[in-house]
């Protein structure tokens, strides 16, 4: 039994106690004691028809999320249901693949153990529970997923519910950075996961106003993410890099994610695929990058191992476009007009 559960178990003890006391002092008294220990029975009632799913659900997922909004006060829209649990699985699945280091192509099936489950609707909240296990390799018409080693799939888990620990480090009016990179010592992990939280904080255009979220790791639950949250976390993400150097790095950009003006760059040598953060100068050529062959200049981060994960673009300049790097010898060709130096 997990905390969740034991903490209600705890509190339905309470409740028995009291009702036996009150049916003791109702008989020593000649009073009718099931009058005396009705309203200890309703007690009991709404504690597990309105606790004890939602506890299971905390003890049992890796991450669980609470919509609150008036659009939810009554029966939610199938509409906002599904915007928002599609939100939800695209910020799953993009912390997924920056662990794991998959292109996006979209002939890729994803294991649909990384999909969010639905796991119940209570009035005034749609709740979310979502849990990561091992994907069944020998599923029909699944292909193999590079590197999907059981250490790798926990460490997708582990993000997973980080994205609460994100969340308990936004502040009223900034974030504790120094905590978020204490907890996530890989800048290109540390970006993506407060992208992510940053992309579930609301902007209260679907009639939701809070999201709370709570991860299966014994940390207390983090405070619930607002528009304020979500305006706080874009300030700290505008300027994430803590400078290691300055370098080139070559690469094949297999994710781009216009909103976030990110796209990770894999194939680097020397090191694994790099994160890349750009400015709005750059938007028009990174449009045009995707699986392109380019090399990006900037100040970088490391990881505690040293090597480059995360780089500020200076520059970028098209090696061999998208059709003659898929299509051609895959080498690299000289520059295209294209180049954006910055």
């Amino acid at each position: 039994m997990g905390q969740w559960l034991e903490a209600l178990e705890a509190k339905a003890r309470i409740i028995h106690e009291q009702m036996a006391a009150a049916r003791s002092v109702a008989e020593t008294a000649g009073l009718d004691s099931h009058d005396v220990v009705r309203p200890y029975f309703e007690l009991l009632n709404a504690l597990y028809a309105d606790e004890f799913d939602f506890a299971r659900l905390v003890d049992d997922a890796d991450l669980v999320t609470r919509f609150v909004g008036p659009a939810l006060n009554k029966a939610p829209t199938i509409a906002i249901v599904t915007s928002v649990c599609s939100d939800l699985r695209h910020q799953i699945q993009g912390i997924a693949k920056s662990i794991i280091g998959l292109s996006t192509d979209d002939r890729i099936r994803w294991p649909a153990e990384l999909d969010p489950q639905l796991e119940g609707l209570s009035p005034g909240s749609l709740v979310v529970g979502i849990s990561i296990r091992e994907p069944d390799r020998t599923r029909p018409g699944q292909p193999d997923l590079p590197g999907l080693s059981d250490s790798v799939v926990e460490s997708v888990r582990g993000a997973v519910r980080s994205v609460a620990t994100v969340a308990r480090h936004v502040r009223e009016n900034d974030v504790d950075t120094d905590a978020i990179q204490s907890a996530f010592p890989d800048p290109a992990i540390r970006d993506t996961v407060m992208v992510a939280t940053s992309k579930l904080a609301p902007t209260g255009r679907k009639g939701i106003d809070s999201v709370s979220l709570y991860a299966r790791d014994g940390e207390p639950p983090a405070n619930p993410l607002t528009q304020r949250s979500r305006r706080v976390l874009s300030r700290a993400l505008s300027h994430p890099i803590r400078t290691s150097g300055e370098g080139m790095f070559e690469g094949v950009v297999r994710a781009i994610d216009l909103d976030a003006r990110r796209f990770d760059v894999r194939g680097v040598e020397g090191t694994r695929a790099v994160r890349c953060m750009y400015e709005p100068a750059h938007h028009d050529t990174v449009k045009r990058i995707l699986d392109a062959r380019i090399q990006v200049s900037g100040s970088f981060e490391t990881a505690p191992n040293r090597q480059p994960r995360f780089i500020a673009v200076s520059s970028i300049r098209i090696l061999a476009d998208p059709q003659r790097y898929l299509f051609g010898s895959g080498q690299r060709g000289p520059g295209v007009n294209a180049n954006d130096t910055g």
